[in-house]
């Protein structure tokens, strides 16, 4: 993600590791998010993906806890986040908290 710091939103595109449960995959994501200073925290909102394809017989729903990982340039950057709802193209949308 970027700089904590920035007052402007910001986001990530490419590649991220993706874990639900202990199922690992790799897929395209799009992450955007701002720092909230009440929260002290980064809170982001994103699309991941392929995911179904790249996780079969995985569950899936709205709901479900998943971590992510971007690079970043000090080595991945991890994320919690939730999937909220699948969009019209099969990608699942997510929310997330990091620091």
């Amino acid at each position: 993600m970027s700089d904590p710091h920035d007052d402007e939103p910001d986001g990530y595109r490419g590649p991220a590791e993706v874990t639900v449960g202990e199922r690992h995959a790799t897929t395209d994501v799009q992450l955007s998010g701002a720092f909230d200073p009440i929260s002290g925290r980064y809170r982001w909102r994103g699309r991941l993906r392929g995911l179904a394809a790249a996780l079969p017989d995985t569950d899936l729903s709205p709901g479900t806890d998943v971590r992510l990982a971007v690079p970043g340039p000090d080595g991945p950057v991890p994320a919690a986040a939730r999937i909220t709802e699948t969009d019209l193209w099969g990608s699942h949308m997510v929310d997330g908290i990091s620091a």
